[in-house]
């Protein structure tokens, strides 16, 4: 794993964001829940995962996860 990438996620969860994957692979991450794994196991964080359903570019209910910082940031 990339000490970079940690580095991104961590300092965007400790800024009070909300991260997703699909935010994640703009940013050349393709392997989230990985780091997530990291930083909650390694790094002690509190990451919550919020399950959120949307309507895709199809027309079909899809699901994905958005981790959060409990208690962390702004």
């Amino acid at each position: 794993m990339d000490a970079t990438q940690l580095s991104i996620i961590k300092e965007k969860l400790e800024a009070g964001e909300r991260v997703t994957s699909m935010e994640a692979f703009d940013l050349g991450i393709t392997r989230l829940a990985a780091i997530i794994y990291v930083l909650r196991n390694d790094h002690g964080m509190n990451i919550i995962t919020n399950r959120c359903t949307t309507v895709n570019r199809y027309g079909h209910l899809t699901t994905y996860a958005e981790y959060v910082l409990v208690g962390g940031g702004v």
